[in-house]
């Protein structure tokens, strides 16, 4: 089921990001709904599935920047969509063949800004790999923003009580990372006691609820 989070970048930006997993956003009446509420936003998304032929589709039908990594499997494909007033100052920093991560630099307000949309493995030892990875590309940055769906609960509020919380190694490695490079969870330090939940799947008759599509962001100063 397709999950989506939207936040203020940062409170001084008055500039709003969508971050949303689309389970596929091939459809031209699906992408006008979700293009029509990003408009004047930033636009961080997952699982689009999209190829380069409809990518030059989307060029035409969004106002602003396009960048997109959109991998070959059939629950791949990241992409940022920036308004069109930001898309003069992006910087391309990296995208990857397997659909999994882009970032980009921008400026707002005479400040710089990192971006890194992602859409983390659904494999455990995958995924810890996956997000130790993204040191490298937040080391020594300030003013970072990691986007997406990470696929991992990161502390016991964010799974509902009919969930089990397992033990996670890539929720350690995301810990550290965070640790390390002083990341918040934007939304949990707003909302520290709130249940809400990203994603909901019915599992043998059963509702399971989570929120394991994050912001991270370094701090406000």
């Amino acid at each position: 089921m397709a999950s989506k989070l939207i936040l203020v970048l940062c409170p001084l930006l008055m500039l709003q990001l969508i971050s949303f997993n689309a389970c596929g956003l091939r459809t031209e009446v699906k992408r006008a709904d979700v293009l029509k509420e990003g408009r004047g936003k930033i636009m961080c998304l997952q699982e689009t599935k999209w190829d380069e032929g409809l990518v030059e589709k989307v060029q035409k039908e969004w106002k602003g920047g396009i960048y997109t990594s959109n991998g070959t499997g059939t629950a791949r494909g990241v992409a940022i969509l920036v308004p069109e007033q930001l898309k003069e100052t992006v910087k391309l920093i990296y995208k990857e063949k397997a659909g999994r991560i882009i970032i980009i630099d921008f400026q707002h307000n005479n400040e710089n800004y990192r971006l890194i949309n992602i859409h983390c493995p659904n494999i455990e030892g995958e995924r810890k790999d996956f997000v130790r990875g993204l040191n490298k590309w937040v080391t020594n940055k300030t003013n970072c923003l990691i986007v997406g769906d990470f696929n991992i609960c990161l502390t016991r509020l964010d799974s509902a009580k009919n969930n089990t919380y397992k033990n996670d190694t890539s929720r350690t490695e995301l810990n550290k990372l965070m640790e390390r490079n002083n990341l918040i969870d934007i939304w949990r330090n707003l909302n520290p006691f709130k249940l809400q939940y990203s994603r909901q799947q019915v599992v043998e008759g059963k509702l399971k609820q989570t929120r394991i599509d994050l912001c991270l962001t370094s701090p406000v100063s």
